[in-house]
């Protein structure tokens, strides 16, 4: 006898450090005839664990997670587990984060802004091969009219920086001490000084009071 599990053919695994926003997403996948969520994590490093151990064929991930970021969970499947294509479903979307979405070759980029509903439409696009970006994303990047590739209009100095840096950069700005964003981050404070100092140097800022209201300019955090 095939068990309901096995008629399921999508398997989704989900990393949001919200229960409620979990619980939302779980509901809305299993609700579907052909899905099913494969398992569920709060922070970036449970989650990566978990997506190696299920292998999804499509990753859903929050960006601010505890541990690893989203874009640094993505960068590891895009080089150890490709099979498994990824959804960012976040409320933040500043010109960085969509560089960083486009450079880790997401497959899609949803706000949670919109209906909950467009993350299902996001699925089951992302799922049949294509890829979907929300329409206030769509907006503010360009396509190679020769490759078909995305890029975004607008370029920051962010840029320079590595995702790991980007987030000790982003923890900073949101007034954590040094030995809290190596806490948070799960790294040793060297490491997190180590950071601090490259991106200093990177963007040619040598204040931390600086570097935040910098990183606040450049919509990483919100005032």
């Amino acid at each position: 006898m095939i068990s309901d599990t096995q008629r399921r053919s999508l398997t989704i695994g989900v990393i949001e450090p919200q229960e409620v926003t979990q619980y939302a997403i779980s509901m809305l996948m299993k609700s579907q005839p052909d899905c099913e969520v494969g398992g569920v994590a709060s922070n970036g490093e449970d989650g990566l664990r978990m997506l190696m151990e299920t292998r999804p064929r499509i990753a859903i991930l929050e960006i601010d997670l505890e541990g690893r970021s989203g874009f640094e969970i993505a960068g590891d499947l895009a080089m150890r587990q490709r099979e498994t294509r990824v959804v960012f479903y976040s409320a933040a979307m500043p010109d960085i984060y969509i560089e960083q979405a486009l450079r880790s070759k997401a497959a899609g980029y949803v706000l949670k802004t919109d209906p909950l509903t467009s993350l299902l439409t996001a699925v089951q696009k992302v799922a049949s091969g294509g890829t979907f970006f929300s329409e206030a994303i769509r907006e503010r990047v360009s396509i190679d009219p020769g490759t078909g590739q995305m890029r975004p209009q607008f370029e920051s100095r962010l840029t320079q920086l590595s995702d790991r840096q980007l987030e000790v950069l982003r923890n900073l700005a949101f007034g954590l001490s040094v030995k809290d964003v190596a806490r948070k981050m799960h790294i040793s404070v060297k490491s997190v000084d180590s950071h601090k100092y490259r991106i200093m140097q990177s963007l040619g800022i040598h204040d931390r009071v600086d570097l935040a209201r910098y990183a606040i300019r450049e919509g990483l955090v919100c005032p």
